[in-house]
């Protein structure tokens, strides 16, 4: 098969050494471009021009003419959530919601023609919407129901509100205590509210459910088998769709686990994914002999998944910056000598570390373990990460770039919970996800979704990357922005190697693997405002096409 007629972005791994002066691309124009592509089976076999492609290609082999569309390596997401993500697309949308009489109305639509038996749930609630920045309660969710649990998720995806028959039923009460690195609400008089966030969750997964103590937020209500394989199933679906073929699922406890292991087993995985397994797991990869990564092509064991701090949108990240505007510090899942054994042991496995870390001290701590586990046993290439990585100082970014430690933010949060930061930490939030002082760092800068917290829309997070705008219209932190080259590279190439899969996607060259996305306009070309409008217009995995957006 080859491929040809449209523009081809190779973003080749050779092309940055040749902007350097040091190589060139090979079979990759002056702009990294492409006239042809040739496959043979799942793999790629020559770049270059119409003709040697044709030549490369087995005799009679079809022609795909792109009719002028642009052709991209499938994109590539580090941080994604594929089975929390369907979970929560097939709840309530409360995303929205801009009071608790709109949550109440939207809850009982999505209610209306169910069984009127089990929990009613529902996703996407931001308390920066509704007034004085308050969470609803328990009170207000009872309007919905009083004798079935009703069940919101934040829009950061690191705690709940729950009515009083959630709370009842999780037997939380006034005598509860709020274990370490978790937060439950409470009135004047000692009793809950209905939120519960982080580590609390725990107590509303029953007493059969997952268990993950102060390793992070527990995002495991109870579901039957059968219900979570149709949630992964939509969640690869939706991603599949914005043309990321390769990610990162990067909180895996044994729920995703067999659900990723039946999908594989079933025929029905849509994309290639890579796990990292939630700290609280790392007894059993010890237990079990494990001293590196292990999977295929498809499924792949990659790293260990940790919490240094809360959540930056829920207002739980450690950022006692003494802000007017931020009535909480937030707190941190370990102290620092926990936190630090936890990543030497990965590290002793040879496992990449990926740590959730928002606040300015919670990413020192990060870098800290990193640096005491590399003392105990230099390692050449682990590549520890950083996930969100909100606020980091200069001297953080600079250890960063000593330490090979990599940054994975999201883009998109910028747009969409930019003002509620500023709001909820003043100044400090105009480095929110810096991308651009990484990129001026000499850092190779990655983008993701944190689907569902942000939806993975790959042209919203390139147009915030290079625009900074946020919903309200404001520019946050204009020095933090990037070129749109620079961020694509952060959603194909660099997002690759963050998940050590450079050698076999996130970009277009001979021997990798044929993934590709189709684009109605080239993202470099366009003006920066219509980069939010480029549609998808074909997803090839493995050499075979996958169905469109209409028969999604």
């Amino acid at each position: 098969m080859v491929f040809s007629g449209g523009t081809i972005r190779t973003l080749a791994q050779a092309e940055a050494a040749a902007a350097a002066g040091t190589g060139a691309a090979a079979g990759a124009g002056a702009a990294g471009t492409a006239e042809a592509v040739a496959v043979v089976g799942d793999r790629i076999v020559a770049v270059g021009s119409l003709a040697d492609c044709l030549a490369a290609a087995p005799r009679g082999a079809r022609q795909v003419d792109l009719a002028g569309a642009t052709m991209l390596p499938g994109f590539v997401d580090a941080h994604t959530h594929p089975l929390m993500l369907g979970q929560c697309m097939s709840w309530a949308d409360l995303t929205q919601a801009s009071s608790a009489d709109d949550l109440v109305k939207l809850l009982t639509e999505h209610d209306q023609g169910s069984t009127g038996t089990g929990p009613i749930r529902g996703f996407g609630y931001d308390h920066h919407r509704f007034d004085g920045d308050d969470h609803p309660t328990a009170a207000q969710l009872d309007q919905v129901s009083t004798d079935r649990p009703v069940e919101i998720m934040h829009a950061s995806g690191h705690g709940y509100v729950v009515n009083s028959a959630s709370l009842a039923a999780a037997g939380i009460d006034n005598t509860t205590a709020t274990p370490p690195g978790g937060r439950i609400d409470r009135d004047e008089t000692g009793n809950p509210t209905g939120v519960i966030f982080d580590a609390a969750c725990d107590l509303l997964t029953g007493p059969n459910g997952v268990k993950i103590t102060n390793h992070g937020p527990n995002l495991h209500l109870p579901e039957t088998v059968a219900t979570l394989d149709a949630m992964l199933d939509l969640g690869m679906r939706t991603i599949s769709a914005a043309g990321i073929t390769s990610t990162c699922d990067c909180q895996v406890t044994s729920r995703e686990m067999t659900a990723w292991l039946r999908a594989r087993d079933q025929g029905r995985l849509k994309l290639r994914a890579s796990m990292m397994v939630l700290s609280s797991h790392l007894d059993h990869l010890e237990a079990l002999g494990m001293s590196s990564t292990l999977g295929d092509e498809w499924l792949q064991l990659g790293g260990v998944k940790l919490y240094a701090d809360g959540a930056l949108t829920g207002g739980t990240a450690y950022v006692p910056c003494g802000c007017p505007v931020n009535h909480r510090a937030g707190y941190l899942f370990h102290d620092e000598d926990e936190y630090r054994a936890l990543v030497i042991r990965a590290h002793r496995l040879g496992l990449q570390t990926g740590t959730h870390a928002q606040g300015p001290e919670p990413i020192a701590m990060v870098l800290d373990a990193v640096e005491a586990a590399q003392a105990q046993q230099p390692r050449d290439d682990v590549r520890h990460r950083i996930e969100h990585c909100g606020f980091p100082t200069d001297d953080d970014i600079d250890r960063m770039v000593r330490l090979g430690v990599i940054a994975v933010p999201q883009s998109t949060q910028v747009h969409q919970y930019g003002d509620g930061a500023l709001r909820e930490y003043g100044d400090i939030a105009e480095r929110m996800y810096p991308l651009g002082l990484f990129d001026n760092a000499g850092m190779d800068v990655v983008v993701s979704s944190d689907a569902p917290v942000t939806m993975p829309d790959v042209f919203l997070a390139l147009w915030t990357a290079v625009t900074r705008r946020t919903s309200s219209g404001r520019v946050l932190g204009p020095d933090c922005a990037l070129d749109v080259e620079t961020a694509l590279r952060g959603y194909t190439i660099n997002a690759a190697k963050a998940m050590h899969r450079e050698h076999d996607v996130g970009s277009i060259e001979a021997g990798k693997l044929a993934d590709f996305v189709v684009v109605d306009r080239d993202p470099v070309a366009v003006d920066t405002d219509d980069l939010p409008d480029l549609t998808v217009e074909q997803v090839w995995l493995a050499g075979e096409q996958l169905g469109d957006r209409s028969e999604e």
